[in-house]
């Protein structure tokens, strides 16, 4: 390679460079979506109608549509067919028809004796992370997906 070419291809790219280290980054609202999904919990301090509510208040034009609202805790005996009542179930169909999905930790549900039948339609029930590796499942929990996200798994997993 000639003198003159190593000069024009370092110079082109240091330019490639600079005009990538120009463009505009993602505003501030659109920065969550670039690094996870937007979680919404409902449970240990919030109400189901709170995170329902923040759901919607944080969404933004940049957004893809749809969240997540995962139940723990507190909260999720009012998804459950035995406990819930007209006003929880409309929130349910609020969350859908804003393309959001809700999702209970097996660990939480196993933990009430439930099972998935116990839970209203439409709420995914999802394992997390095995701290101590590998295990083996037995009964419902086989056929369960790990949760969708690296944040939801963390909060699902067994202590």
């Amino acid at each position: 390679m000639s003198r003159t070419s190593r000069k024009a291809s370092i110079a082109f790219g240091c330019a490639v460079a600079t005009v990538i280290w120009l463009l505009p980054s993602p505003s501030p609202a659109a920065r969550p979506r670039l690094f996870g999904p937007n979680l919404f919990i409902a449970g240990d301090g919030f109400t189901l109608e709170q995170a329902v509510a923040d759901a919607a208040a944080q969404h933004t034009d940049q957004d893809l549509p749809g969240y997540k609202l995962l139940v723990v805790g507190s909260e999720l005996p009012r998804v459950t067919r035995a406990r819930a009542t007209p006003d929880t179930s409309r929130l349910l169909d609020q969350v859908r028809r804003s393309s959001g999905v809700v999702y209970a930790c097996a660990r939480d549900v196993k933990a009430m004796g439930l099972g998935p039948a116990d839970l209203l339609s439409g709420v995914r029930i999802v394992r997390g992370f095995d701290p101590d590796g590998p295990r083996r499942v037995e009964g419902w929990e086989q056929k369960l997906p790990l949760a969708p996200d690296r944040k939801m798994r963390a909060i699902c997993t067994d202590e």
